[in-house]
């Protein structure tokens, strides 16, 4: 013969794990969507730094595409196509050799003379990329929104 306390016992653990059940889904759902959030911003900053890195590559292909800024920054921008909101900035700068390294305009340099004794200075071109990521919520105790920056430059032949 069964015994009926066996039955009432059994009904209260399923009422246990019901509310534990409801106790613990709001901190796994907590969990989910922070892994999702850290995993987008992850991918944003993956795609911050690819954009400013093809302006920067278009920009060292020669001296006249290093002079040419609106050119990397739309090239920067076109490469974050999966991302909205990225913004670019380019630059480019000069120097000549020595200890220290003499900083000059870009414009001086086309005058092969700018570097005695060198020939060519040395050309820089540096892409600035950025975006501010938003979180899909608000966590305790961290930010809805952080900039994401990436820079990359190179030196051109």
């Amino acid at each position: 013969m069964r015994k009926q306390g066996n039955r009432k016992n059994r009904n209260g653990q399923r009422g246990g794990a019901m509310v534990e059940f409801a106790l613990v889904l709001p901190l796994l759902f907590l969990m989910c969507m922070g892994g999702t959030d850290f995993g987008r911003l992850f991918y944003h900053a993956v795609t911050v730094a690819n954009a400013a890195a093809v302006g920067t590559f278009y920009g060292g292909q020669s001296r006249i595409a290093a002079a040419n800024h609106a050119q990397q920054t739309q090239k920067a921008i076109d490469e974050a196509v999966n991302i909205d909101g990225v913004t670019a900035s380019a630059s480019s700068f000069c120097e000549c050799p020595g200890n220290p390294p003499v900083a000059i305009s870009c414009l001086q340099a086309a005058n092969y003379s700018a570097c005695q004794g060198y020939g060519l200075p040395r050309v820089y071109v540096r892409v600035n990329a950025q975006k501010t990521f938003q979180t899909i919520g608000a966590y305790p105790g961290i930010p809805s929104s952080t900039a994401v920056r990436r820079d990359a430059f190179i030196r051109i032949q």
